[in-house]
């Protein structure tokens, strides 16, 4: 039974700090050096698509879920990219909700001529961007600016943080 995990904690723990596992994903077009983002309705900075892996759901099937709600999109395959952790994953939401997550990160390549992305109600843009005219680095949620480097530096290893 999969169950939203992160407002049933919430009931339980009110605004406390919670550690939750993130799952987003870095969509990728090669041929046209773009990525796809989202600019976040809470607070207004840019991010990958991505959420909380819920109750009885697997990794991947969340990462999948998550990208598809929140920008309509479904990829092909995915490898895992980036793993983040520690205090950095901490988040404070506008309504006083705190979580620091574990973040997985994907990597999925698309052709975005192929692709109509469009925002759900937690986003205020959802687009493919280029590369070389990314917004500045303050105007990203934490950990993304980060992501978006690696990319470009050509490592597509997977690191653990």
């Amino acid at each position: 039974m999969k169950i939203e995990y992160l407002p049933y904690l919430r009931k339980k723990v009110g605004h406390d700090l919670v550690l939750s596992v993130g799952l987003s994903v870095l969509v990728v077009d090669k041929e046209r050096n773009l990525v796809l983002l989202e600019k976040r309705a809470d607070n207004g900075l840019y991010s990958l698509p991505g959420g909380s892996i819920d109750l009885g759901e697997k990794v991947l099937d969340g990462a999948r879920r998550e990208l598809l709600e929140e920008t309509g999109i479904e990829v092909g395959p995915m490898e895992l990219f980036l793993i983040l952790s520690g205090e950095d994953g901490r988040l404070s939401y506008p309504n006083g909700d705190v979580t620091e997550y574990c973040d997985l990160i994907f990597l999925s390549y698309v052709d975005a001529s192929r692709v109509q992305p469009r925002p759900d109600w937690e986003s205020t843009f959802v687009g493919f961007v280029p590369f070389d005219r990314l917004p500045p680095a303050e105007e990203f949620l934490r950990g993304t600016y980060r992501i978006l480097r690696k990319y470009l530096s050509g490592d597509h290893s997977l690191e653990i943080d």
